[in-house]
């Protein structure tokens, strides 16, 4: 039954062609073990070239070895080429200040990419199931997503130029389960997937067994045919953004503010998603705060006015001049280190990192939530009392140092707060901090430390202002 069914998503969805190479990603649980399984077996018939892929992740020390050495074992037993790397991916999630999951994923289809490049496969096969689409869903649901989102992981993906094919995508896990036991197939169980620190394992043994019980006993089944009707009307969504795109396209990869400026929100935040895309940036990146700081600078209906440049995840700067918006990354985001005595009341420039900070005495308190860390514009009001007329400096980040930020207990190291705002580690170094008699006082985009608030009966402030310079 299973075999079937797979080979009816095959065809359904074009994943496979005859005489493929394909890559099978294996990590040695039962959902890939049942994937190269299956493709073991029409192989002959579809006269398909198999290679198998496994990454060690570098997390559960002789576990992980151990699952590496099951894999090679299984492909040495159907006869098949084995290519096995390992990446240490908790170091990797702490450089890029981005989770676990998040890390092991990029590390894995990097990995994917590099294999299927050298060994010239035409896609590579991954082990996603009917449960992990349910997951996801619920996932991308409780992230706020949009209609893409909520469509779930696509029978056919990319990653860069890699394609990728999931062909178990029809099928849950029980159907594996009893599909590899008629077979007389073992599998590894990895004990990391019972680990309720991470996220996804709460929402398969915590939220979707409650939702079973307390919502509804088919919920796994209306998130699937949800997920269908929206992968449907995302295609055609898709057919519309690629034509509004090429109306609102300027010479290279500049876009016409003007033009956007005409569509509906829904519209102007589909096509600014696809012109970062298309300019190279990561979509995991893009979040929706993201996009609608950017649509921010589309609408304005005066961008001389305030802030021009939004500055994205990776050292990405969106700036618009005139009715044209353009992209640009920093030519070199590991920045020296810096500290520049900042000119009270006046305005310093710190050409290297792009950047201009502007000091003020005056009235009122800023009181914008703060959008993410490092993010620019960035504004915030301080205590004439606590500052009491000393040395401001804006100086680099250095490993160790701590803050003490406003309405939390205690302090907290720099470091951490980055790896929390999801700060890539390149751009770390060139986010100016703030900092008066030693004292971190305020990180931009983020919160001003303890002891640094207006007081009630304060009728003025220190009011900084840290933007990317304004050029004509």
């Amino acid at each position: 039954m299973l075999l079937h069914d797979v080979i009816q998503t095959i065809r359904r969805h074009n994943l496979l062609k005859r005489g493929q190479h394909i890559l099978v990603g294996v990590s040695g649980g039962a959902d890939s073990v049942a994937l190269l399984a299956v493709l073991q077996e029409i192989a002959p018939a579809w006269k398909l070239r198999l290679t198998v892929a496994h990454l060690n992740h570098g997390m559960r020390g002789p576990a992980a070895a151990a699952d590496a050495a099951f894999v090679a074992g299984l492909a040495r037993r159907w006869k098949l080429k084995f290519v096995g790397s390992r990446v240490n991916v908790p170091v990797q999630a702490r450089r890029r200040g981005i989770s676990l999951e998040m890390a092991g994923r990029s590390a894995r289809y990097s990995f994917f990419a590099r294999v299927a490049r050298t060994h010239h496969c035409d896609a590579v096969a991954t082990a996603h199931t009917a449960d992990d689409q349910a997951e996801t869903i619920l996932l991308n649901l409780a992230r706020g997503a949009g209609a893409a989102g909520l469509a779930g992981i696509p029978y056919i993906g990319r990653h860069g130029a890699l394609k990728v094919v999931r062909p178990l995508r029809d099928v849950d896990r029980k159907s594996i389960e009893r599909f590899l036991e008629g077979r007389h197939l073992v599998w590894r169980e990895d004990a990391t997937n019972a680990d309720p620190a991470f996220l996804r394992n709460r929402v398969r043994h915590e939220v979707l067994p409650f939702l079973e019980k307390r919502l509804n006993p088919g919920i796994r089944q209306a998130l699937l045919r949800a997920s269908d009707i929206l992968t449907g009307e995302n295609e055609w969504l898709e057919m519309l953004t690629d034509r509004l795109f090429a109306e609102c396209r300027g010479v290279e990869k500049d876009l016409d503010a003007s033009q956007l400026a005409g569509f509906p929100v829904a519209a102007r935040r589909r096509v600014l998603r696809r012109w970062l895309e298309t300019c190279g940036l990561d979509a995991e990146t893009l979040s929706f705060d993201a996009i609608e700081r950017l649509d921010n600078l589309v609408i304005r209906q005066s961008p001389d006015r305030g802030g021009r440049v939004v500055t994205l995840a990776g050292g990405w700067l969106a700036r618009r001049s005139g009715n044209v918006l353009t992209l640009t990354q920093r030519d070199n985001p590991s920045v020296r280190a810096f500290a520049v005595r900042l000119i009270v009341p006046g305005e310093t420039r710190l050409p290297e990192q792009g950047v201009r900070i502007t000091t003020r005495i005056g009235p009122g308190i800023v009181k914008v939530r703060p959008a993410s860390v490092g993010a620019l514009p960035a504004r915030a009001s301080l205590s004439l009392r606590a500052w009491r007329k000393r040395r401001l400096m804006a100086r680099s980040w250095k490993p160790g140092d701590r803050m003490r930020p406003l309405g939390m207990q205690g302090t907290k190291k720099l470091q951490d707060i980055f790896s929390d705002g999801k700060v890539p580690a390149a751009v770390r170094h060139g986010i100016p901090v703030i900092e008066c008699g030693g004292e971190i006082v305020w990180i931009p985009g983020f919160r001003i430390a303890q002891g640094w608030a207006v007081c009630p009966d304060e009728s003025l402030a220190l009011q900084l202002a840290i933007e990317p310079p304004i050029r004509a």
